[in-house]
């Protein structure tokens, strides 16, 4: 009904199409269908239609009945007369029907789209893509009632699809998991943009395109459509293994298709920001190259001090969003050196006792230069404090133990190894075992033992070599492009 008014017939409220003579006029019976009716009018109704067709063969009935007489014919008559009846009724009961469905069909929209929201803000305080990606697994496994979730992404040159998040899958599947973009099912539904639903996964194995023991496996792509680039391929999000059941339902597809859109503007928004940030850290990075740039001895310094402390936070089975952010605090850590002298910097000697003030002041200029980069805000602390040392002897604050960060405690470590293991002003460079008994004769007091000990594997293991030797190809290619 496009306009409807509210009647009172016997005390009862009844919504009626004005434009219906059978609603406005002849309601016999109270069919349901015709509550809030938006038929254009009465030829457009099927219960008028049905209704008319069996009352004028009731009336024909009863006009032959007349003809013949008899009590055979009045037996016909009332035969007619209550199978019409019953027929009215299953149309009515019928059309209640139909309206409880529609019903419950609204009623469970409303849910999911309630359901809907509340995941977008459960997402949107996320303050990282790791975080991020953890929640979609998690609520997707919750909502569909499913043991294995799974997104995958991208490598970098778009090449293969890695495991960014998962669960119920085990850690052996997600380290080495590599799909081909284009091959098997999840590689096809990336490049093709298109979700699959897999209802007997079974019979798939013998193809090698489903690692998985599940009847049934749903797989959807994860992208976002902007005005600029068009359509932006972020990734694919995978479900198998329902509770309960054989198989996902229609309604988990539906819940599943809106899990992938929310999910994909999410992932997007933090990749933009993770653009970003990197953007800026990239700037500030070039002003650390100018630093370096005034001191040959130095050269490549923050480079091995940032690599060496990203694989001292994996030692320590950091978090990978922890070791990223201790990776840019090792790479910016003496970027408060900008506004230092030459004479200071390239200083042979030992400094005097106004020079040293200058030095000792570099950790919280760096901080305070950084202090307005949210980009770089949780290395902030750990540039502040990185000559902080375990008996309180470091600056500038005197922290002790616990009281220093560590994400500090581990660039103090890489920093202090590097610069006992290159030539400097004022000293020759020491081997690197010389160096690591150094830093053992000093842990529990200076250096935290176990950054230490991360450390001795690093170098021990030849990874240390090998992230001197990527560090001067990188240089060696830039300084030839």
């Amino acid at each position: 009904m496009r306009k409807s008014n509210s009647l009172t017939k016997e005390g009862t409220a009844l919504n009626v199409n004005r434009k219906c003579i059978f609603c406005k006029h002849l309601r016999i019976l109270p069919f349901a269908r015709c509550n809030n009716c938006e038929l254009a009018g009465i030829s457009s109704c099927p219960t008028f239609k049905a209704g008319f067709f069996l009352t004028l063969m009731t009336i024909q009935m009863g006009f032959l009945a007349w003809i013949i007489g008899g009590p055979v014919a009045k037996s016909v008559f009332v035969m007619t007369a209550v199978v019409t009846i019953v027929l009215l009724l299953v149309i009515n009961s019928h059309s209640n029907n139909e309206k409880a469905r529609t019903r419950h069909q609204l009623a469970q929209l409303h849910k999911e789209l309630a359901q809907q929201h509340e995941f977008l803000k459960e997402l949107s305080p996320l303050d990282s893509l790791e975080k991020c990606l953890g929640h979609i697994v998690e609520t997707s496994a919750q909502r569909l009632r499913c043991e294995r979730v799974s997104i995958m992404m991208p490598n970098d040159t778009n090449e293969y699809l890695y495991i960014a998040a998962a669960c119920g899958v085990p850690q052996d599947i997600v380290a080495k998991t590599r799909i081909p973009i284009g091959e098997s099912i999840s590689g096809k539904v990336f490049e093709n943009e298109a979700p699959t639903h897999i209802r007997d996964a079974k019979d798939k194995r013998g193809e090698s395109t489903l690692p998985i023991d599940s009847a049934a496996f749903m797989s959807g792509p994860l992208m976002f459509s902007t005005m600029r680039w068009g359509k932006v391929k972020l990734g694919v999000l995978s479900v198998t293994r329902p509770s309960d059941r054989s198989d996902f339902s229609i309604d988990d597809e539906f819940v599943f298709s809106n899990l992938c859109e929310a999910s994909a503007v999410s992932i997007y928004n933090h990749l933009a920001v993770n653009k970003v940030k990197d953007a800026n850290v990239e700037f500030l990075e070039t002003l650390v190259n100018a630093i370096e740039a005034r001191d040959p001895y130095t050269r490549g310094h923050s480079d091995r001090v940032s690599k060496v402390s990203r694989a001292i936070g994996r030692k320590l089975l950091l978090s990978e969003e922890a070791c990223k952010n201790v990776e840019i605090a090792g790479r910016l850590h003496d970027i408060g050196k900008i506004g230092m002298p030459d004479a200071i910097l390239g200083k042979s000697g030992t400094p005097t006792d106004e020079e040293w003030e200058d030095i000792r002041c570099h950790p919280d200029v760096g901080a305070k230069m950084l202090a307005r980069s949210s980009s770089v805000s949780e290395a902030i602390d750990a540039i502040r404090h990185h000559h902080e040392r375990l008996d309180g002897s470091g600056y500038p604050r005197g922290l002790r133990e616990a009281e220093i960060p560590l994400m500090a405690r581990i660039i103090g470590v890489a920093d202090t190894f590097d610069a006992m293991t290159t030539s400097r002003p004022y000293q020759e460079p020491l081997p690197a075992a010389d160096a690591i008994e150094e830093l053992k004769r000093h842990q529990n007091r200076l250096f935290d033992p176990a950054c230490v000990d991360a450390l001795i594997e690093i170098v021990q293991s030849g990874q240390y070599a090998e992230i001197v030797e990527s560090i001067v190809n990188d240089n060696e290619l830039l300084a030839a492009g």
